[in-house]
């Protein structure tokens, strides 16, 4: 179920762009909220959230709205099925949500939620299949979960997956925010928007592995960035919004 047997995105991409018809597999389907959730995993941590009807660390999700201007731009980096992503683009007004996910078992899910819920003009999907590090690459591999999407890495070496830099992908762009979940290559991401986040000086939600906890801290001083809320989900991790140490509380 990982495969262009299981969904090809480069196909899927080509036929939404030129208005072609356009195939998913098989999902479970829930309807709350004006929205509809396309499901594909029975013990995933965000979807089982949909099927209760609410949407995944929603606590977290309504603080941020409270700081983000209507009509943001946001980089959804680690987009998994869409949970954040939908929600910027809907309970929070963005104009523009750029999503990046890698791993295959997740890009039929989250391009399914984008063109059911009519949200293509606003939630940018072209880039989806291809991950974010400090440098353009390929050979990346995903070893698949059973039991939560989210937690799959990339490793290197073990496929034929590609990466390019936050940079690259915003260099027409200016995020209000960038949200990041990417199981532990969070300082590459964060290496490879260094001159985006210089120049737009975005929100940054951020989940940070406690191994790169060290780093994470250095760089955020270094960057004259400080934290307005930590949140722990996991035994291994947290998840951070950070601001720029100049914006107004």
């Amino acid at each position: 179920m990982t495969g262009p047997e299981y969904f090809d995105i480069e196909a899927a991409l080509s036929a939404l762009a030129g208005g072609m018809p356009l195939a998913f597999p098989p999902f479970e389907t829930v309807h709350w909220g004006g929205l509809t959730f396309c499901l594909n995993m029975a013990r995933d941590p965000i979807q089982n959230a949909h099927r209760r009807g609410m949407f995944f660390e929603a606590e977290e999700l309504e603080a941020l709205g409270v700081l983000m201007p209507q009509g943001a731009v946001v980089l959804d980096v680690g987009a998994n099925v869409g949970n954040h992503a939908l929600y910027f683009a809907t309970r929070m007004a963005a104009a523009k949500v750029v999503v990046i996910e890698p791993n295959p078992l997740a890009l039929a899910p989250l391009l399914a939620n984008v063109v059911v819920n009519g949200l293509t003009d606003v939630i940018e999907t072209r880039h989806l299949g291809v991950g974010l590090a400090e440098v353009a690459g390929g050979g990346f591999g995903m070893k698949r979960h059973d039991r939560n999407l989210g937690a799959t890495k990339m490793k290197p070496g073990q496929g034929d997956l590609r990466v390019t830099t936050g940079d690259a992908i915003c260099a027409d762009l200016a995020p209000n925010l960038i949200k990041i979940d990417v199981e532990g290559m969070e300082m590459r991401v964060l290496a490879g928007l260094e001159a985006t986040i210089a120049r737009t000086r975005p929100l940054i939600l951020i989940e940070v592995d406690d191994e790169n906890a060290e780093a994470f801290t250095a760089w955020c001083a270094a960057k004259a960035y400080v934290t307005a809320r930590t949140d722990r989900h996991g035994k291994k991790n947290q998840n951070h919004l950070i601001r720029p140490k100049e914006a107004k509380k």
